[in-house]
């Protein structure tokens, strides 16, 4: 009884969680309410030796992890207290800080900077490149964060503790401290490796590679980017647990589990070991989880408690982290909806995985699709089997565009004969995209 009401409770400490992301509830009356709800609990259990999964006290205890998920957050959005930065919105500073990550858009240079007044985005020309670790000394107005269209920048920053944002202020490097040296040897990896990538595979294909690798925005062209939203795929161009989980899957079909989970790991720190990568390979290994064990029951528990720490630690991920919300649903898809898909397409040949790869696409896309929608993405009625056809070739772009770029550090002539076969997926699925977009 105990275990089948443990997804209940858990989906109720997300249910406050997500409410309070949405809505403001009183502190003190969520602090009131979880104090009478463990003071009733208490009284019950005094009374009766012993806690009674009953349906009253079942509800107690939903509305107590509920109430709880509600003072999580609030606790969380109270870090923006520790940050000074937000304080001076509308003046013009020159503050030190430490370059923490970088990410490249067509137009821009998109940098989270770690100051000793607070953290804070710096919206900057894509030359010169900053790196992690850049000590700089900016000066420029401080702006609050704008929200963009239907994407609520400002809950997506506080997500991270950043609450403040700078565009195209003045920048000089001064110094170089990186705050892990750790990290910098991971980021160092990462930096190279995506050049190395880069070398063997030509545009838009590297930045398609380079989404699926590691996360990569790149420099798609709008047009091609257009035709995956379209087309109900363009989550395959983000890291998530689903696409690792794809990877996984191939992986222990050829070398078993524990092989297979090595692979992650290997994979997650060759790409940086980013926290969205590490949670994208803890929900791909549960996927893998499904496979190996074919216990769903067990891999659902995991899942949900995966899901439950990672809010814990940070809640705001549940609302405002697209490749969390992603890596969930997708990695719920295929432990819940697979194994019925796969039973209805038994007529579909198992060769190259061909009857595995489209039920895991089918479950996965079942799930991911209504989070597509919500993000107001137009998406084609043909999107499932649209998926069928692009998703079922993701491992092996990702395996030759990976191998590829790993065999150039060495052998570059050698790597551009592998990533080929990546370059030949890669078109294949471009066109699909723009094929399956006008439906």
């Amino acid at each position: 009884m105990a275990t089948k009401l443990i997804p209940i409770l858990l989906l109720s400490f997300l249910g406050g969680v997500g409410l309070r992301s949405f809505f403001d509830v009183s502190l003190e009356l969520s602090w009131a309410i979880f104090g009478a709800l463990c003071g009733f609990m208490a009284v019950q259990y005094s009374l009766l030796k012993s806690f009674r999964f009953e349906k009253v006290s079942i509800l107690a205890l939903a509305l107590l992890l509920f109430f709880l998920g509600i003072i999580r957050l609030s606790y969380f959005e109270k870090n923006i207290e520790k940050d000074n930065l937000h304080n001076f919105y509308g003046e013009i500073l020159t503050i030190e800080g430490v370059v923490l990550e970088n990410k490249f858009t067509q137009a821009s240079q998109r940098i989270v900077a770690l100051s000793d007044e607070g953290k804070i985005l710096l919206v900057t020309k894509v030359f010169p490149q900053y790196k992690y670790g850049d000590v700089l000394s900016i000066s420029g107005s401080i702006e609050e964060p704008k929200n963009f269209k239907n994407i609520n920048m400002k809950k997506i920053l506080a997500k991270d503790k950043i609450y403040s944002q700078m565009v195209f202020p003045k920048i000089e490097k001064i110094g170089f401290a990186p705050p892990s040296k750790i990290m910098r040897s991971l980021l160092l990896i990462k930096e190279e490796f995506e050049r190395k990538l880069k070398s063997v595979l030509p545009e838009p294909h590297f930045s398609l590679a380079s989404g699926m690798l590691l996360g990569n925005e790149g420099v798609l062209e709008e047009s091609v980017k257009e035709a995956f939203q379209k087309s109900g795929t363009i989550h395959i161009l983000v890291l998530s647990g689903y696409n690792i989980t794809v990877v996984g899957a191939a992986l222990l079909q050829f070398f078993g589990f524990l092989p297979a989970v090595l692979g992650i790991i290997l994979f997650v720190l060759m790409t940086g070991a980013e926290a969205p990568a590490v949670r994208a390979a803890i929900m791909g290994i549960i996927g893998l989880l499904v496979f190996y064990s074919g216990r769903a029951k067990t891999a659902v528990l995991v899942l949900f408690w995966s899901a439950f720490l990672m809010v814990m630690w940070s809640p705001a991920v549940l609302s405002f982290d697209r490749g969390f919300q992603l890596s969930f649903l997708a990695t719920l898809g295929l432990i819940v909806a697979s194994p019925f898909f796969l039973k209805k397409l038994s007529f579909l040949p198992k060769i190259f995985s061909i009857k595995e790869n489209a039920a895991s696409t089918l479950g996965a896309q079942i799930f991911v699709l209504p989070l597509l929608l919500s993000w107001g993405n137009f998406v084609s009625f043909l999107s499932p089997i649209a998926n069928i056809f692009i998703v079922a070739v993701v491992p092996y772009v990702m395996a030759f565009s990976f191998l590829g770029g790993l065999v150039a550090f060495m052998f570059k002539n050698l790597g551009v004969w592998i990533a080929s076969v990546s370059y030949v997926l890669i078109s294949y699925q471009i066109y699909a995209a723009k094929f399956f977009s006008i439906f």
